[in-house]
């Protein structure tokens, strides 16, 4: 039987009395030219639920782990490889897959530690081959030849049909590498240099980091900023929507999280992420457990050595109120701070610290990462970012404001003289009745603010 090539987002069924009984072999290869410098190129397969995201960091097949839990995938053997001219690849059993695996994803990526500006347009095609394990029948494959700036492909994948399964030809592709193909399907890993690694480790691994932009984005986006000259209004527009799409990258994360039901030590690890890939901190500013006399601060974060935010953090999803923020808000006092943030990584609470007869903390915004950003919330979001905070002007504004349109203040300036005069003056002239302003004060106090 000829094999069958497809292009790219052609799919093939695989029989399920034939094909898909037996076991199957994705074999992946690839061409690099004769005068390119060599790069590494690296194989991992998904394994997703309906909701597209793996179930926990063992549905995660790649180097550092070659078979899931069932045993239904793992790596090719280095003798297989040979035998069939793969360079990488995966043996699949579809009957012993799990029946909540939906689908299959099979990728590659480049390892750029050293060769930051590696991209797969230096390679000239990959290819994923199907073939019957026990025969050595090839069943289908899929050739790419245009590959562009991304580290990271989604190959092809193995999908649930009516009963069957079937392949298909992908070839999407991803800068970040395999921090942002992981995180695409909810896979968190913590690496040695995160804040909360220092303090605490988890009782489970809780696995890979979120994406940032890569290099070459953002090299391109300075580039075409300099061009002319910016507004404060283009600049924070860019950094609003910069921060929407540091946010899609790390959605997956938090949906895998939220079934993943994480306890405080996977929060903080999953929190530090958020810190350093999406609001944009080095790890030199972020300081965790701080103490300062008895008081105790999850995080501090600092803006050029100078402490600048006070976060209390809580386990994913745990119940906030205004009572938690009470130690951060001491110890910002005492430390100077102005800023304090009370979080369960899905909702943000920024609070301006105020000390005056005592120690006080104004309530500026609250942000919900469940239900999606929109305008009004990443632009909330952007002031947390690093360069946001830097701009604190940004933040005392929205502060006053806040505090301006509060309830106590707004019933203030409705029975305030100049106010209470306007109105009595509007209904003598509408209604012809003659009031004191004390009568208007009790009206309002009676049938407005009741």
């Amino acid at each position: 039987m000829a094999i069958q090539s497809l292009q790219k987002g052609g799919n093939i069924a695989l029989d399920l009395a034939d094909q898909a009984a037996q076991p199957l072999v994705v074999g992946l290869s690839w061409e690099q030219p004769a005068t390119a410098k060599p790069l590494i190129i690296d194989a991992s397969l998904f394994l997703l639920n309906a909701s597209g995201v793996v179930r926990d960091d063992r549905d995660f097949i790649f180097y550092n782990q070659e078979a899931d839990q069932n045993g239904a995938v793992c790596r090719l053997p280095a003798a297989e490889l040979k035998e069939a001219s793969n360079q990488d690849g995966f043996v699949i059993a579809l009957p012993s897959l799990p029946d909540d695996i939906e689908r299959l994803a099979v990728c590659l990526t480049l390892d750029t530690d050293g060769t930051p500006e590696a991209a797969f347009r230096a390679i000239s095609w990959v290819r994923a081959r199907v073939v019957n394990r026990d025969d050595g029948q090839a069943i289908c494959e899929y050739r790419d030849e245009m590959m562009g700036a991304e580290t990271a492909l989604i190959v092809a994948e193995l999908y649930r049909h009516r009963g069957g399964w079937k392949f298909r030809a992908v070839g999407q592709g991803f800068a970040g590498g395999l921090r942002a193909l992981a995180a695409h399907f909810g896979v968190l890993v913590a690496d040695d240099a995160s804040p909360s690694a220092k303090t605490s480790a988890p009782e489970e691994p809780f696995s890979t980091r979120p994406p940032t932009l890569d290099k070459e984005t953002e090299a391109a986006l300075t580039g075409a900023l300099k061009r002319r000259r910016r507004t404060l209004q283009d600049i924070l527009g860019a950094q609003v929507e910069d921060i929407k799409t540091r946010y899609r990258l790390i959605q997956p994360l938090l949906k895998r999280a939220l079934q993943d039901n994480p306890n405080e030590s996977q929060s903080r690890l999953l929190l530090d992420r958020i810190l350093q890939d999406v609001l944009g901190f080095e790890l030199t500013d972020i300081k965790t457990e701080q103490r300062i006399k008895g008081r105790f601060a999850d995080y501090v974060l600092a803006l050029n050595g100078v402490d600048a935010l006070v976060i209390e953090a809580k386990r994913l999803g745990a119940p906030l109120g205004d009572k938690q923020i009470f130690q951060a808000n001491i110890y910002a006092a005492f430390s100077g701070i102005r800023w304090a943030v009370l979080t369960n990584i899905l909702n943000w609470r920024l609070y301006r610290v105020v000390a005056r007869d005592k120690v006080e903390a104004d309530l500026v915004f609250a942000v919900d990462l469940q239900n999606g950003l929109d305008d009004e919330n990443a632009y909330r979001l952007m002031l947390l970012l690093k360069a946001g905070l830097a701009r604190c002007e940004l933040l005392e504004k929205l502060w006053r404001k806040t505090v301006a349109l509060s309830q106590q203040n707004l019933i203030a300036a409705i029975l305030s003289e100049g106010v209470l005069n306007k109105i009595r003056a509007v209904l003598l002239r509408e209604h012809d009745q003659a009031l004191s302003l004390q009568e208007i004060q009790d009206a309002i106090e009676r049938e407005v603010l009741r």
